[in-house]
Order: structure tokens, then sequence, then C-alpha cells
């Protein structure tokens, strides 16, 4: 006994000690395994918090748990996470890893995942990750089988965020606070599958609109699965929106590619009320108090195959009888409610469907609206019945549904709007075979709420409708501070409508005072105008995406625009909104002390990257206004912020723009040539740093007049041609470049009066030319110096490098001139005088002897050689020394700057 005791503590003491060695064997090799798999298989970035592994907790599985996972999309979905979770962990079969040929997965766990899951207009999934096989007949023979396989057993999801966004459906999805379980023996072929699902917020769009608004959903289902034709069977399974029940029947199968499905759904109440909890205005925190009463009819079909060639059968039907409801706190009630939809498609093929709103009667607070419609062929030439009418006071809608206590809504909404006919004859443009009449008007509308920071205030709008076109023959507004009249026309409605065409019109616009500043702060802002959030709110811009459906051409006139800090007055132009491009023409207005016209692009089709591309002409902006009020002038001219004048310019550019809309300073191009009739220049650091190096004060209030500059961008700098300049006496050219980054690239050739080097430098050249004249050599210095100046490093951390070596030639030069005029001078001197003392021999022994003459020729001959070697050796020693002090002196003086 004593033995078998041993024995077994030893064994249960080995097996511990295995059980607790084993995660630390094989922790390494299973996350090895999944870098490897992920990182030669994904197209994306995957990165892992800490891992853990454990199997006491979980055996006989091993228990792997990894925090902080996410994947990160690359192009075209770059930066986007396309998911994230706080925790991931899975159960491992044991045996599965010991061996190493598959690692059996038993059941996930996800915590706290976060899903965006996206699809563009041309079809491409941010979730098509997996990397393509470089060689496809290798990947087509390659027959070994994974590394991993699923036998699945429990798959669980706690408080999940799931975004799906698909643009070419036009169709949007969020699940806020998800939990699903999931649990089945995936080994088997056929099998009991059990779901549950719980979801705090679903919000479904389509078209643009929200069907559900963070509705509550809950989805109950046990489902008979059969593997082998993939194939999923539902029982009267449960789905529950909000107060609605409703129960599914039925199977969906993909043996193959095609789906088959034969399903049914129901409401499992017959009450009104279950129905009105779907409408999100009505759904709020005092819905179970409601008042209600009527009857709801709810049911459905999807029936037959899915492919990319054929689509099921389908059909959906509503009817409410004899309904109301009313909110025990408000005084009057909305009644006589009845409603029979019908949308049935016997055949799957989408021309066939068939839409009939038999009925739809609503009286609210005693405000009757009614519309009936009939469509048929709605794919190939909709065929239309319908009208609506109706009288809403919207002051009574307080008395009807319950509003917060600072909201307020008055006005009066009239429809009277009749339809029939096939939409080919108004494509035909055979309007007397299309019915279309009535008007819609909107009067004295008056909207405030504590929500938005303005009050809306809508005078009167008016639509006339026409089988050509509804007319807009009046719109007269004030929106917060703004005012806003119009008029115009939309061309092709009914095709917009019911074809899905785009929306063409032509628009005039008007305004005294147009403030974007409001529109552009958030909602729930009310703080005042002026205050410090107010201000900043402003400057929190986001991309304003242009509509892909409209094809609009506006002519606008406005008295004053305010935008961020920019005030524009005399606004007028055209504007053609098309294609998610909005064009200015001759956009002209008067801003910043002068006149600016722009023509140009703002592109939104790729709403990631938007665009610009504009020319403008702008005369006599103030340089300093201009600088205070776009922060980009002071990247390219950083000049400009130490500026005071004019500037007139005509240029073009072309940047993408960032996500708050200031240009991608990287992505700049374009150029162009600006002009200045006067301006001064002070406090400029690469300026004050060259006024202290010539030892010259005036240069750091640098005043220049008709500066001419043409300049480009490219590579993230600014480049300047050559251009000339002149401040005072001062003359010579500049050019370079400036980087984005704020260094300075620049070069400046300066043509300098004595007068202008300052004192030290004068005292020191005329030193040098008096020590020259004290020796014989009556010389003097050029009047001008030259320059050549270095500007390097920053705007506030220049640096300033001078090229002595033209100034001491000047010099120099200057000195060799006057002595060789001295030599010259003294030349002909001594020649004068050998010519007239030998004139005066001549006359006076005109009769002497020959030798006589002879001897005295001889005299003169000797006196003139003697007169010449003295004057070319007294200048040439004057000019030497003069050359050698002055470049000694002047190198000395300029070479430590």
């Amino acid at each position: 006994m004593k033995k078998i005791l041993k024995w077994t503590g030893i064994s249960f003491l080995v097996v511990l000690m295995i059980l607790l060695a084993l995660p630390f064997l094989f922790k390494g090799k299973i996350v090895t395994m999944i870098k490897d798999q992920a990182n030669e298989n994904l197209n994306a970035k995957i990165n892992f918090g800490s891992f853990d592994l454990s199997l006491l907790s979980s055996f006989p599985d091993f228990k792997l748990s990894v925090d902080s996972v996410s994947v990160v999309n690359i192009a075209p979905f770059i930066g986007d996470t396309l998911f994230s979770a706080k925790q991931f962990s899975v159960t491992v079969n044991v045996m599965s890893v010991i061996s190493g040929k598959q690692i059996k997965i038993n059941s996930i766990n996800l915590n706290k995942p976060r899903i965006f899951a996206q699809v563009l207009k041309d079809g491409k999934a941010n979730w098509s990750i997996t990397k393509a096989s470089a060689d496809t007949t290798k990947t087509a023979a390659n027959t070994e089988p994974s590394k991993f396989t699923m036998k699945l057993k429990n798959l669980q999801i706690e408080n999940g965020n799931i975004v799906y966004d698909d643009s070419s459906l036009g169709f949007k999805m969020v699940m806020q606070g998800f939990n699903h379980k999931l649990s089945g023996d995936f080994t088997q072929d056929d099998f009991l599958l059990k779901t549950s699902s719980t979801i705090e917020k679903l919000t479904v769009y389509y078209g643009g609109v929200a069907y559900l608004n963070k509705a509550k959903a809950a989805v109950d289902a046990d489902i008979d699965v059969d593997m082998p034709n993939f194939k999923f069977t539902f029982k009267n399974d449960d789905i529950k929106l909000n107060d609605l029940d409703l129960g599914c029947n039925g199977y969906f199968a993909m043996p193959k590619s095609d789906m088959d499905m034969d399903l049914t759904f129901s409401a499992k109440q017959s009450e009104f009320k279950n129905f009105l909890s779907l409408i999100p205005a009505i759904y709020s925190k005092d819905f179970a108090s409601i008042k209600t009463s009527g009857k709801l009819a709810l049911n459905g079909y999807v029936k037959g195959i899915y492919n990319d060639k054929t689509m099921p059968a389908f059909g959906v039907n509503i009817k409410i009888d004899n309904a109301m409801f009313q909110y025990p706190s408000l005084p009057k009630a909305v009644t006589n409610i009845g409603v029979d939809v019908a949308i049935n498609n016997k055949t799957g093929i989408p021309d066939n469907t068939v839409i009939d709103v038999n009925k739809f009667h609503v009286e609210m607070a005693g405000n009757p609206i009614d519309m009936v419609m009939h469509i048929e062929t709605p794919v190939s030439d909709p065929n239309i019945n319908g009208k609506i009418s109706g009288k809403i006071n919207l002051s009574s809608i307080k008395d009807v549904v319950p509003l917060d206590k600072k909201d307020n809504l008055s006005g009066i909404i009239t429809a009277d709007v009749s339809m029939k006919g096939k939409m080919s004859a108004i494509q035909k443009q055979q309007y007397d075979k299309f019915n279309a009449s009535g008007e819609l008007s909107i009067n004295n509308m008056n909207y405030k709420a504590a929500s938005l920071p303005y009050s809306v205030l809508l005078n009167k709008l008016t639509l006339d409708f026409s089988p050509q076109y509804v007319t807009l023959s009046a719109f007269d507004s004030k929106i917060g501070n703004s005012d806003l009249q119009a008029d115009g026309k939309i061309n092709n409605f009914m095709e917009y409508l019911f074809k899905k065409q785009t929306l063409t019109g032509e628009f005039n616009m008007r305004s005294t005072l147009l403030d974007l500043n409001q529109f552009m702060a958030p909602a729930d802002s009310a703080a005042p105008q002026g205050s410090k959030k107010a201000a900043a709110d402003t400057t929190s811009l986001s991309i304003i995406a242009v509509p892909a459906n409209v094809d609009f051409t506006m002519t606008a006139t406005i008295g004053k625009m305010l935008y961020q800090n920019l005030t524009m007055n005399n606004v007028s132009g055209a504007l053609v909104i098309n294609n998610q491009q909005i064009k200015m023409t001759n956009l002209k207005m008067s801003t910043l002390g002068g006149s600016m016209t722009v023509n140009g692009t703002y592109d939104t089709k790729d709403i990631k990257k938007p665009k610009v591309d504009f020319d403008l002409g702008i005369t006599d902006f103030d340089i300093s206004q201009t600088v205070k009020t776009f922060n980009t002038v002071q990247k390219l001219a950083p000049v400009g912020k130490y500026c005071v004048g004019k500037f007139s310019t005509n240029m073009n550019f072309t940047t993408i723009l960032q996500s708050n809309m200031h240009p991608d300073l990287n992505t700049l191009t374009g150029g162009g040539k600006l002009s200045t009739k006067q301006v001064s220049i002070q406090g400029f650091a690469p300026i004050d740093k060259l006024a202290d190096a010539l030892k010259n004060p005036k240069l750091k209030n640098m005043q220049m007049n008709n500066l001419n500059i043409s300049f480009k961008f490219a590579n993230g700098r600014v480049y300047l041609d050559p251009f000339d300049y002149k401040v005072g006496n001062i003359t010579g050219t500049i050019a370079g470049s400036n980087g984005f980054d704020e260094t300075i690239d620049y070069g400046m050739d300066i043509q300098m009066p004595r007068s202008e080097l300052g004192g030290q430098a004068n005292a020191l050249i005329d030193n040098l030319v008096s020590q020259a004249n004290s020796k014989g050599a009556k010389v003097s210095v050029g009047e001008k110096i030259n320059l050549t100046v270095k500007f390097g490093g920053t705007v506030t951390k220049p640096t300033v490098k001078i090229d002595t070596k033209n100034a001491a030639n000047d010099a120099v030069n200057g000195l060799k001139q006057q002595a060789q005029a001295a030599l010259d001078k003294a030349k002909a001197d001594a020649e004068a005088k050998a010519k007239a003392a030998a004139d005066s021999l001549k006359n006076v022994a005109e009769q002497k002897v020959q030798q006589a003459a002879d001897q005295a020729k001889k005299q003169a001959q000797d006196a003139i050689d003697k007169a010449k070697q003295q004057a070319a050796q007294q200048a040439k020693a004057a000019a030497d020394k003069a050359k050698k002090d002055a470049a000694d002196k002047l190198k000395n003086m300029f070479g430590h700057h």
C-alpha cells in the first residue's frame, strides 16, 4: 500500500511538473509559428502585446492569450485599423502542439474587439489582406496542408464595436456593445449550432438615411448545421429590435458558389407599440409609459438562388390599423394612423418589383398627412402613380413628441404634389404623357435647439413641380448670423429620384452676410461668439465632401463672408458642383486691404487625399494681415512676418489637403510672379546679422521699392529667381530658396558706396590713401565696394558669410589706377618741359654752329631721360605699398564675418 501511495504521489508530481513545464517548452514554438504565418501571408502590419500560455486552467488544452492585438492596413487603406482587441485568446489541443503536424484550435475568445470593415466604390475591401502568390503554378501544385485546423467548439465576443461601411452599396452598419456566444461541435458533419447575440446600439444607414438609429438588438438562434452541404436551417429563431420581436424560419445553403435560401420572417406580436419602438424620435426614456392602440401585421420572405446573375424572390408586407399614440405628459396625440405597404418580387428579377403604398394616413395634433403610391418596372422604366398631400403646423410638434425644454419649433409646411406616368416620357421630352404638378411650401419656420449654437429661420421656401423640372421659386432664410436667398430650378428630379441619375440644376444665391464659422463649429458648442471656446471650434476643421451625384451651376453674390479669421467683402462669381468637385470661375472678393480673383478646383474624389488646383490673382494685399491670417504664408515666406507694405501676385499652385483642410506643403507645386511698390523689413534676423557685419545699422530697417520677383514651389521649398533691388544707394541682386522647415539658402550681391560701409572701414581706407599720397602718389579710392553675401542656417538662427575678395580688389585697383595716372602725368610734364627747352635753344642758337646745337640737344635728352626715370620709380614704389597695405587691412577687418 505504501508503495502504491508512493508511486502514485511520484506520478502525480511528475504529471504536475509536466503540466507546469509544457507551456514554457512550447510557448516560443506557438508564438513563432503565429508570427511567421501572419507575416508570410498578410499585407498588413500585425502588432502583438504580451503573450501568456498556460495548461492548468484549460487542461487538457493549451490556452494562449495575447494582449493588445491589432491589424493595421497598408495602401490603399493605409493607417486604418482593420482589427484590434484588448485580448485575444484561443485554446489549442495539446497533442497537436506536441506532434507539430497541425495546430488544432478548439475555442476562441475576443475581449473588446474593434473591427472596421470598409468597401470602396470600386469594390476594394480593406479585409483583402492575404498576399497573392508570386508563382501561381507552384501554389496550385502545393498540396501541403495548413499548420492550423479549426475544430471550434466555442466562440465568444465580449463588448465589441463593429463598423461595416460599404460605399459600393451606399450601406453602413454600426454595432456598439456587441456580445456574441457561439457553440457547436464543428468536428461533426451534422450538429446543432447555438448562437446568442446582443447589441446595445445598432445603427443602419442606406442611401444616407438612418433606418435604425442606436436600436437595441438581440438574436437567439438554434441552427441545424449540415456541413457537407453547408446548409443552415432556422427553426422559429428569435430576432429582437427594441420592442419588436421577429421570428425567422427556413434555411440558407451554399453547397457550391450559389447561395440557396428559403427564409420567412414575421412579427411575433400584433401590437402597434412594438413597431413604434423602431422610430428613433419616439423611442426614448419615456417610451415605456406611452399610451398606444392599434394592430400590427408584419411579415416577409426571401426565396431562391443568389449569385452574380440571379436574385431570389422577396416580399415585405406591413399593415397598421386604427393606431394612435400619446405621451401621458403631453396634451395632444397622433391619431388615425393607417399604413398598408407591400413590396413584392415574385421572380427575383429586379425590374419585376412592385411597390404599393396603398395607404399612409397620419393625423398629428389634428394635422392630416396622406400618401398613396404605386410603382412598377422600377429598373427599366419606372411607372409611377402617386400623390402626397398634407399640412403640418410645426408648433404642434411639441404637443405630441417630447422636446428639450430649450427647443422651439414653429411654422407651417404644406404639400400637394401628384405624379403619374412613365419615366421614359420625361426622357423623350413627351411631357404631355407625364403628369407632375403641385407645390411644397414652408412658411415662417423658426427652429431653436439647445444642441444648436444658432437659430434657423426659414421665412419662405416654395418648390413648384412640373414634368420638366422642380422650380425653387422662393427661398429666404436666416441661419444664425447669416442670411441667404436663392432661386433656381432642378432639371431632372424624377430621374434622380427613381433612376439614381445625377441631379442637375442652376441656382442664384444672394447674401448680405455669410458666417461660415458658425456652421463649422460643433453642434454642441454653445459658446458665445468671440469666446476662446468658439475660436477653438472654428479652427478645428474637417474635410468637406462634395456629393458625387449632383451637377449644380451656381452664381453667388455675397456682401460679406467670414471664414476663420478672414473677412471677405463683395464676393461674386460662379461655382460648378460636379463629379465630387467644386470649380470656381472668376470668384472675386475684397479682403486683406486689397482684392483677389480665384479660378480653380477643389477635388474630393479621394476623400482621404482631397486636393486643390488654384490660380490666384491678388492685388494690393496687406503683407502683415496676410501673414497673420494664413499660417501657410508664414511657411512659404517667413520674411513676411517682418515686412510692412502691400504686394500683388499672380500665382498657380496644386496641393493635397490634410484632414484639417490645411495644405500638405510637401505636396505643394506651382509658382508665379510677385510685385510690390514699397516694402520695409525690420527685425529679420538674417538682415540684422548682415547689418552688424557691415557696421551699417541703417540696414536693419531696410526699405525696398519696385520689386518684381519670380518664384516657384517644389520639393518642400520656395525658389526665387534672381531679382534686382535697391536700398538707398545700395544696389544688387538676390536669389535662392527657403524651406517649409524654415531653412534658408540665399545669395546676395551688393554694390555699396564707401559712405555706406561704416566708419571703421572708411577710416582704414582713408589711412591707406593718405600713406600712399605721403610718398608722392596722389591717389584716391573708387566710390563703389562689391560684396557677395551667403545666407544659411534657419530664419531664427541664420549664418552670414561675406566674401571680401571683391572689396579688397576694388580698393587695390583704385590705388593702382591712381598710381598709373601719376606716372602718366609726370611723363607728360617732363616731355613738355624738354620740348619747350629745345624750342628755346633752337630759336636762340639758330645760327650757331652745328656742334653747339648737338651738344645742347644731347643735354636736353639727358634731362628728359633722368626725369622719366625718377617719376617712374616714385610712382611704382607708392603703388606697390598702397596695394599691399590695403589688401592686408581690409582682409583683417572683414575676414572674421
